[in-house]
Protein backbone atom coordinates (compact mmCIF):
# COMPACT_ATOMS: atom_id res chain seq x y z
CA UNK A 1 0.00 0.00 0.00
CA UNK A 2 2.84 2.35 0.90
CA UNK A 3 4.55 1.54 -2.39
CA UNK A 4 1.36 2.41 -4.25
CA UNK A 5 1.10 5.76 -2.46
CA UNK A 6 4.73 6.55 -3.24
CA UNK A 7 4.23 5.68 -6.90
CA UNK A 8 1.11 7.85 -7.10
CA UNK A 9 2.89 10.82 -5.52
CA UNK A 10 5.90 10.31 -7.79
CA UNK A 11 3.60 10.16 -10.81
CA UNK A 12 1.88 13.38 -9.79
CA UNK A 13 5.24 15.07 -9.35
CA UNK A 14 6.35 14.07 -12.85
CA UNK A 15 3.04 15.23 -14.34
CA UNK A 16 3.26 18.56 -12.53
CA UNK A 17 6.82 19.17 -13.65
CA UNK A 18 5.94 18.31 -17.22
CA UNK A 19 2.86 20.52 -17.16
CA UNK A 20 4.99 23.50 -16.11
CA UNK A 21 7.34 23.14 -19.07
CA UNK A 22 5.65 25.88 -21.08
CA UNK A 23 4.96 29.61 -21.01
CA UNK A 24 1.58 31.32 -21.21
CA UNK A 25 1.38 34.53 -23.20
CA UNK A 26 -1.68 36.79 -23.28
CA UNK A 27 -2.30 39.75 -25.56
CA UNK A 28 -4.74 42.62 -25.00
CA UNK A 29 -5.17 44.36 -28.35
CA UNK A 30 -7.24 47.27 -29.62
CA UNK A 31 -7.74 47.68 -33.37
CA UNK A 32 -8.94 50.97 -34.85
CA UNK A 33 -10.36 52.01 -38.22
CA UNK A 34 -10.45 55.86 -38.12
CA UNK A 35 -12.45 56.43 -41.31
CA UNK A 36 -15.14 53.79 -40.88
CA UNK A 37 -16.25 50.51 -39.38
CA UNK A 38 -13.92 47.57 -38.88
CA UNK A 39 -16.42 45.04 -40.16
CA UNK A 40 -15.28 41.43 -40.11
CA UNK A 41 -12.10 40.93 -38.06
CA UNK A 42 -9.88 37.99 -37.17
CA UNK A 43 -6.90 37.38 -34.89
CA UNK A 44 -4.51 34.43 -34.86
CA UNK A 45 -1.70 33.49 -32.49
CA UNK A 46 0.73 30.85 -33.71
CA UNK A 47 4.21 29.36 -33.37
CA UNK A 48 6.73 28.97 -36.19
CA UNK A 49 9.05 26.03 -35.52
CA UNK A 50 11.00 23.76 -37.87
CA UNK A 51 9.54 25.58 -40.90
CA UNK A 52 6.01 24.78 -39.70
CA UNK A 53 3.28 27.03 -38.33
CA UNK A 54 1.10 25.74 -35.52
CA UNK A 55 -1.87 27.82 -34.39
CA UNK A 56 -2.27 28.34 -30.65
CA UNK A 57 -5.47 30.39 -30.59
CA UNK A 58 -7.87 32.21 -32.89
CA UNK A 59 -10.53 34.85 -32.34
CA UNK A 60 -12.90 36.71 -34.62
CA UNK A 61 -16.16 38.55 -35.04
CA UNK A 62 -18.07 41.34 -36.75
CA UNK A 63 -18.51 44.95 -35.61
CA UNK A 64 -19.90 48.18 -37.01
CA UNK A 65 -17.72 50.18 -34.61
CA UNK A 66 -14.38 51.86 -35.27
CA UNK A 67 -12.80 50.07 -32.32
CA UNK A 68 -12.57 46.46 -31.21
CA UNK A 69 -10.93 44.90 -28.17
CA UNK A 70 -9.24 41.55 -28.80
CA UNK A 71 -7.96 39.29 -26.02
CA UNK A 72 -6.05 36.20 -27.08
CA UNK A 73 -3.66 33.82 -25.32
CA UNK A 74 -1.63 30.73 -26.08
CA UNK A 75 0.62 28.16 -24.43
CA UNK A 76 4.05 27.59 -25.93
CA UNK A 77 6.62 24.93 -25.08
CA UNK A 78 10.23 25.88 -24.45
CA UNK A 79 11.90 24.40 -27.51
CA UNK A 80 15.60 23.63 -27.64
CA UNK A 81 15.78 25.06 -31.13
CA UNK A 82 14.92 28.62 -32.04
CA UNK A 83 11.18 29.19 -32.30
CA UNK A 84 9.04 32.29 -32.80
CA UNK A 85 5.55 33.41 -31.94
CA UNK A 86 3.43 35.14 -34.59
CA UNK A 87 0.45 37.46 -34.12
CA UNK A 88 -1.83 38.25 -37.06
CA UNK A 89 -4.84 40.59 -37.02
CA UNK A 90 -6.94 41.62 -40.02
CA UNK A 91 -10.19 43.46 -40.69
CA UNK A 92 -12.27 44.94 -43.52
CA UNK A 93 -10.90 48.42 -42.82
CA UNK A 94 -9.47 49.94 -46.01
CA UNK A 95 -5.67 50.08 -45.87
CA UNK A 96 -4.06 53.35 -46.98
CA UNK A 97 -0.44 52.20 -46.97
CA UNK A 98 1.55 49.46 -48.65
CA UNK A 99 2.39 47.93 -45.27
CA UNK A 100 -0.10 45.41 -43.94
CA UNK A 101 -1.08 46.42 -40.38
CA UNK A 102 -1.77 44.07 -37.49
CA UNK A 103 1.11 41.64 -37.90
CA UNK A 104 3.99 40.79 -35.57
CA UNK A 105 6.54 38.24 -36.71
CA UNK A 106 9.48 36.52 -35.04
CA UNK A 107 8.63 37.32 -31.44
CA UNK A 108 11.03 35.19 -29.33
CA UNK A 109 9.21 32.71 -27.12
CA UNK A 110 9.87 33.19 -23.38
CA UNK A 111 11.62 30.23 -21.75
CA UNK A 112 10.88 30.69 -18.07
CA UNK A 113 7.64 28.71 -17.67
CA UNK A 114 5.99 31.95 -16.66
CA UNK A 115 2.99 34.12 -17.33
CA UNK A 116 3.61 36.82 -19.93
CA UNK A 117 1.27 39.52 -21.21
CA UNK A 118 1.38 42.36 -23.69
CA UNK A 119 -0.60 45.44 -24.73
CA UNK A 120 -0.80 46.60 -28.33
CA UNK A 121 -2.93 48.78 -30.59
CA UNK A 122 -3.17 48.73 -34.37
CA UNK A 123 -4.40 51.43 -36.70
CA UNK A 124 -5.85 49.07 -39.30
CA UNK A 125 -5.89 51.91 -41.83
CA UNK A 126 -2.30 53.06 -41.45
CA UNK A 127 0.40 50.67 -40.24
CA UNK A 128 2.87 53.54 -39.83
CA UNK A 129 0.73 55.27 -37.20
CA UNK A 130 2.42 54.40 -33.89
CA UNK A 131 0.78 57.20 -31.89
CA UNK A 132 -2.90 56.28 -32.04
CA UNK A 133 -3.97 57.90 -28.74
CA UNK A 134 -7.66 57.13 -29.33
CA UNK A 135 -6.95 53.43 -29.66
CA UNK A 136 -4.82 53.40 -26.51
CA UNK A 137 -7.54 55.17 -24.55
CA UNK A 138 -10.09 52.63 -25.78
CA UNK A 139 -7.76 49.73 -24.92
CA UNK A 140 -6.91 50.82 -21.38
CA UNK A 141 -10.43 51.99 -20.55
CA UNK A 142 -11.74 48.52 -21.40
CA UNK A 143 -8.83 46.90 -19.59
CA UNK A 144 -9.33 48.93 -16.40
CA UNK A 145 -13.07 48.30 -16.38
CA UNK A 146 -12.59 44.55 -16.63
CA UNK A 147 -9.65 44.19 -14.27
CA UNK A 148 -11.22 46.31 -11.53
CA UNK A 149 -14.53 44.49 -11.83
CA UNK A 150 -13.08 40.98 -11.84
CA UNK A 151 -9.63 41.27 -10.23
CA UNK A 152 -9.97 44.18 -7.78
CA UNK A 153 -7.61 46.26 -9.96
CA UNK A 154 -4.66 44.00 -9.06
CA UNK A 155 -3.38 44.05 -12.63
CA UNK A 156 -3.90 47.78 -13.04
CA UNK A 157 -0.77 49.22 -11.44
CA UNK A 158 1.50 51.28 -13.63
CA UNK A 159 4.35 48.86 -12.95
CA UNK A 160 2.26 45.91 -14.15
CA UNK A 161 1.11 47.68 -17.29
CA UNK A 162 4.64 48.92 -18.05
CA UNK A 163 5.88 45.33 -18.32
CA UNK A 164 3.17 44.56 -20.87
CA UNK A 165 3.95 47.73 -22.82
CA UNK A 166 7.63 46.84 -22.95
CA UNK A 167 7.01 43.76 -25.09
CA UNK A 168 6.73 45.83 -28.27
CA UNK A 169 9.76 48.10 -28.02
CA UNK A 170 8.80 50.47 -30.84
CA UNK A 171 5.61 51.47 -29.01
CA UNK A 172 6.64 51.26 -25.35
CA UNK A 173 6.62 54.99 -24.61
CA UNK A 174 3.33 55.61 -26.42
CA UNK A 175 1.75 52.63 -24.67
CA UNK A 176 2.73 53.94 -21.22
CA UNK A 177 1.51 57.42 -22.16
CA UNK A 178 -1.79 55.91 -23.24
CA UNK A 179 -2.21 54.31 -19.82
CA UNK A 180 -1.20 57.51 -17.98
CA UNK A 181 -3.68 59.57 -20.00
CA UNK A 182 -6.53 57.08 -19.58
CA UNK A 183 -6.25 56.37 -15.85
CA UNK A 184 -7.50 59.82 -14.66
CA UNK A 185 -10.47 59.59 -17.03
CA UNK A 186 -11.35 56.17 -15.66
CA UNK A 187 -11.02 57.40 -12.07
CA UNK A 188 -13.47 60.23 -12.81
CA UNK A 189 -16.17 57.79 -13.85
CA UNK A 190 -19.02 57.59 -11.37
CA UNK A 191 -18.68 54.62 -9.05
CA UNK A 192 -15.18 53.77 -10.22
CA UNK A 193 -13.40 51.60 -7.62
CA UNK A 194 -10.05 53.01 -8.70
CA UNK A 195 -11.16 56.48 -7.60
CA UNK A 196 -11.84 55.17 -4.10
CA UNK A 197 -8.48 53.37 -4.03
CA UNK A 198 -6.64 56.53 -5.01
CA UNK A 199 -8.39 58.57 -2.29
CA UNK A 200 -7.52 55.91 0.29
CA UNK A 201 -3.89 55.84 -0.86
CA UNK A 202 -3.65 59.62 -0.59
CA UNK A 203 -5.07 59.55 2.95
CA UNK A 204 -2.54 56.89 3.99
CA UNK A 205 0.29 58.84 2.38
CA UNK A 206 -0.66 62.06 4.19
CA UNK A 207 -0.92 60.19 7.50
CA UNK A 208 2.62 58.78 7.28
CA UNK A 209 3.98 62.10 6.05
CA UNK A 210 2.52 63.97 9.03
CA UNK A 211 3.75 61.33 11.46
CA UNK A 212 7.31 61.60 10.16
CA UNK A 213 7.14 65.39 10.35
CA UNK A 214 6.05 65.18 13.98
CA UNK A 215 8.86 62.78 14.86
CA UNK A 216 11.46 64.91 13.12
CA UNK A 217 10.40 67.97 15.12
CA UNK A 218 10.84 66.02 18.36
CA UNK A 219 14.39 65.17 17.31
CA UNK A 220 15.39 68.76 16.60
CA UNK A 221 18.26 69.86 18.85
CA UNK A 222 19.71 73.31 19.18
CA UNK A 223 20.71 76.12 21.43
CA UNK A 224 19.28 79.59 21.54
CA UNK A 225 21.58 82.55 22.20
CA UNK A 226 21.06 86.29 22.37
CA UNK A 227 21.09 86.44 18.61
CA UNK A 228 18.33 83.85 18.47
CA UNK A 229 20.04 81.00 16.58
CA UNK A 230 18.35 77.59 16.20
CA UNK A 231 20.10 74.55 14.74
CA UNK A 232 18.43 71.28 13.76
CA UNK A 233 17.31 68.99 10.98
CA UNK A 234 13.90 68.15 9.61
CA UNK A 235 13.27 65.08 7.46
CA UNK A 236 10.52 64.77 4.91
CA UNK A 237 9.28 61.87 2.84
CA UNK A 238 7.51 61.56 -0.46
CA UNK A 239 5.61 58.70 -2.01
CA UNK A 240 4.25 57.65 -5.34
CA UNK A 241 1.15 55.57 -5.84
CA UNK A 242 0.62 53.62 -9.06
CA UNK A 243 -2.55 52.03 -10.27
CA UNK A 244 -3.83 50.07 -13.30
CA UNK A 245 -5.88 47.01 -14.32
CA UNK A 246 -6.66 44.26 -16.70
CA UNK A 247 -6.17 40.59 -17.27
CA UNK A 248 -6.21 39.53 -20.90
CA UNK A 249 -8.06 36.40 -21.66
CA UNK A 250 -8.24 34.21 -24.72
CA UNK A 251 -9.25 30.83 -25.99
CA UNK A 252 -6.35 28.52 -26.70
CA UNK A 253 -7.16 26.23 -29.59
CA UNK A 254 -4.12 24.00 -29.62
CA UNK A 255 -1.18 22.70 -27.67
CA UNK A 256 2.22 23.15 -29.31
CA UNK A 257 4.28 20.04 -29.75
CA UNK A 258 7.99 19.76 -29.41
CA UNK A 259 10.72 18.76 -27.02
CA UNK A 260 10.13 20.86 -23.91
CA UNK A 261 13.13 22.10 -22.01
CA UNK A 262 13.70 24.95 -19.63
CA UNK A 263 16.87 26.98 -19.97
CA UNK A 264 16.90 30.39 -18.38
CA UNK A 265 14.42 33.16 -19.19
CA UNK A 266 13.76 35.48 -22.10
CA UNK A 267 11.48 38.45 -22.75
CA UNK A 268 10.51 39.76 -26.09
Amino acid sequence: MRLLVVLVVFGLLITTCQSLDYSLTKFSIAIHCPSGELGLWNAKLSIFHHSKTEYLATSGGMTSDKFQLIEIEGYSYNFNERAFMLLEVDSRCKIKTSILPGNEYEMPIPKDNGHHYAFRVYNMENAEDLTDSEAYEYLFMKYLEKDCAMNECKGSTREYVAKGCDIFKNETSQCIKGYDDTLPKYCQKEGSPVGAIIVLALVIGVFFYCRKKKRSKQNVTGTMSGSGTISGTTKQSSGTNNFNSGTPTGTPTGTPTGAPTTTGGERY
